[in-house]
């Protein structure tokens, strides 16, 4: 009777670290999948840095996509990271790299653990972006927007806007030009100001320009 209680025992103990097992496994299941780049897509830029203080660097990769929009090509962002000597898929991210007519794309960057992206667009008035994401609760999200606007001979704006304390920092300086009569007389100034949001933007579905902050005082709001 003993014998058989002790048998019971181990199949038991057995049976229990084969579930353990199989429960682990499922636990270290990979979140990445294959990188399959579509034949209609160009590379049109790329960066490489540690993006979620692993120690290990990721990819990320910006495509021109074979779908058109109401401003050219759109964009998509393939952040990768390297698993077993090859490169596969973590996020696909699309809005923060603007279609291909809505505005010329700058440099990405990556650096200290944050990625940067640059637009530039010309419209009535010279507009320079430069948002900042971060990987924050499995996602990336926006931390920071730095937006130049103006117009040559005139004036140019700079606000800083960091979305984890609320702070905004605004400049206006005239652009002063040596061959040329400057269009109209600009004071410079310095001003600062708080407004919070209650949630950082996703990454994903982000599109530069379209979202506006009023400013606290009501003397002006700004796109980024």
């Amino acid at each position: 009777m003993k014998k058989i209680l002790v048998l019971l025992a181990i199949s038991a103990l057995i049976f229990s670290c084969s579930n353990d097992k199989k429960e682990s496994k499922i636990e270290k299941k990979s979140e990445l999948s294959e990188l399959k780049i579509p034949a209609g897509y160009a590379l049109i830029s790329k960066a490489e840095g540690d993006l979620d203080a692993d120690g290990k660097d990721e990819k990320v990769f910006v495509y021109d996509t074979d779908s058109i929009g109401a401003y050219g090509n759109v964009r998509e962002i393939y952040i990768c990271k390297k698993e077993n000597d090859k490169w596969m898929l973590w996020k696909t991210e699309t809005g923060p790299a603007l279609s291909s007519q809505a505005g010329m794309m700058g440099d990405i960057i990556i650096d200290k653990g944050k990625l940067y992206i640059t637009h530039y667009v010309n419209a009535l008035e010279r507009i320079y972006y430069n948002h900042c994401y971060e990987y924050i609760d499995k996602d990336f999200r926006l931390v920071e927007v730095v937006v130049d606007c103006g117009r040559p001979c005139a004036k140019w704006e700079t606000y800083i806007y960091d979305l984890k304390t609320g702070k905004i920092s605004y400049d206006l300086a005239p652009d002063e030009c040596d061959d040329a009569v400057i269009e109209e007389y600009v004071i410079a100034a310095h001003e600062e100001y708080t407004v919070k949001t209650k949630e950082l933007p996703l990454m994903n579905g982000f599109t530069p320009g379209n979202q506006s902050i009023k400013l606290p005082d009501g003397s002006d709001s700004f796109y980024y």
